[in-house]
Formats: structure tokens, sequence, C-alpha cells
């Protein structure tokens, strides 16, 4: 699912997780698992809902693209084969 927001996309991945158990959120110190990744011309940083949260108004003002798995936060996994 892509949306379009004035010169930004976000989107929300429609094929299992994105994310993983490793991934931790960017912001110095938070152990958090990553569920928003942003991307910006220089390079990309993860973040969990809590620190996206607080940052977001100045994240959108220079992403490009918002990938946001925050929908996920309680889903069960799904077994592996």
């Amino acid at each position: 699912m892509l949306t379009a927001t004035d010169n930004m996309t976000t989107s929300a991945s429609t094929v299992g997780y994105l994310f993983n158990k490793q991934d931790r959120c960017d912001t110095g110190g938070c152990p958090a698992q990553a569920w928003v990744l942003v991307k910006f011309l220089t390079g990309e940083l993860l973040f969990c809902s809590h620190h996206f949260d607080t940052f977001e108004a100045a994240l959108i003002k220079h992403a490009y693209e918002v990938v946001d798995e925050r929908h996920q936060i309680n889903a069960k996994s799904e077994p592996s084969a």
C-alpha cells in the first residue's frame, strides 16, 4: 500500500514483516525494536514507535519515504514451514 504525501511516500509492507527482532531504534541508547524506517537522500534511520511519534513532524520534513510497520506490533508471527 503506497500513499503520497506532498513529496514523501509512506508505505506499509504487505508481504510479511519488513523488520526483524534484531532491528533496533537508532535513537541514541534506545534498546526498543524498530518498527519505522525513514529514508533520506543521505541514508536511512530506524525508529521504535515511541521515538517516531516524538520526532515525526521533523522527520517527515526531510524524508522521501517512510516505511511504517507499527500495525504489526501486536500481530502474531506465522509459524515457519
